[in-house]
């Protein structure tokens, strides 16, 4: 697949979300951001696993919302088979309160590119 730069946003509950996209040949490298902010947040990189169909995700830097950050790290890694770099910057929400939002944004990355 050839490189790419994708945004999508979306509203919920009167607060903006945005996702960017940027696709290499050999990597995925997502942002996601509320409001109209453009922040490097929590990081994960994930892998996918040669021997297994899962992937291998580790944080790379932050401590907030470190589960949602892996998991879509893990989910671009899955879907593109190939490494992909996450960051989250959320600010005052909780991680439990938005991880199907940011879910739902992720799919619209992925749909627009399969």
């Amino acid at each position: 697949m050839s490189n790419a730069l994708l945004h999508e946003e979306i509203e919920e509950k009167g607060i903006h979300f945005s996702a960017t996209l940027l696709k290499l040949e050999n990597s995925v490298i997502v942002f996601f951001n509320e409001r109209e902010s453009f922040k490097l947040g929590t990081l994960a990189i994930a892998m996918p696993n040669p021997l297994t169909s899962t992937y291998l995700s580790s944080i790379l830097l932050g401590d907030r919302n470190i589960g949602i950050t892996k998991i879509l790290a893990g989910r671009f890694s899955n879907a593109f088979s190939c490494i992909s770099l996450v960051s989250t910057h959320l600010t005052n929400i909780r991680e439990m309160d938005i991880g199907a939002l940011l879910l739902k944004l992720a799919q619209k990355l992925i749909d627009k590119l399969s």
